[in-house]
């Protein structure tokens, strides 16, 4: 599975999940490095999800390790998912499920 076969997975489990707002940046060619992937916005759960998608291989670079460790210490809900990660991914995309948190290792 590609990373962009991965992004639209997790963006169609998201939307079924009623998470209504999405927002992806898809030519980032001219943006700062390391901005999330995808933010996903919960408005009934009053919850914004900031997630980067890698393969199960993928390397997460400097950029978006400083960017994700930033968010979450903010106190942001902040998530690195990889396919492996797909049953805690469904959980963190329940409306009421756990909140998603960055592995310590990214």
């Amino acid at each position: 599975m590609t990373e962009e076969q991965f992004r639209r997975h997790v963006r169609k489990l998201a939307a079924l999940r009623g998470w209504t707002l999405a927002y992806h940046t898809h030519n980032s060619v001219r943006s700062d490095a390391g901005w999330p992937d995808e933010v996903y916005g919960h408005p009934a759960a009053g919850r914004t999800l900031f997630v980067e998608l890698k393969t199960d291989t993928g390397r997460i670079r400097t950029a978006q390790e400083t960017w994700l460790r930033h968010l979450a210490s903010c106190g942001f809900e902040v998530a690195l998912w990889r396919p492996r990660n797909l049953a805690k991914i469904t959980a963190a995309l329940a409306p009421d499920g756990p909140r998603a948190t960055l592995p310590h290792k990214l």
